[in-house]
């Protein structure tokens, strides 16, 4: 597999950061009493695609990676779409 040039990484690395905020707390839509804070962005290497490094405010403090893409996402409660992962 060809990867993408890390200019290209680059840009679209900085337009994730204009997506989600490195330093910024967000609650996850199944339990928004927990806090995640996010670390970083990423590059997922095996696929070239851009991903959000965040750490649990909770328990362990365990850091999860997940592409931006889904980070993102709108999801289906009760028939309404809401952000999966919600800046607080």
């Amino acid at each position: 597999m060809s990867h993408i040039a890390q200019e290209e990484l680059a840009k679209l690395l900085a337009e994730a950061g204009r997506e989600v905020a490195v330093g910024g707390r967000y609650v996850h839509y199944k339990d928004p009493t927990k806090e995640y804070i996010v670390k970083s962005l990423g590059v997922l290497e095996a696929t070239d695609e851009v991903a959000v490094i965040y750490e649990a405010q909770y328990g362990e403090k365990v850091s999860f990676i997940r592409p931006l893409a889904s980070f993102c996402a709108l999801v289906l409660v009760d028939g309404v779409s809401v952000p999966r992962f919600r800046r607080v």
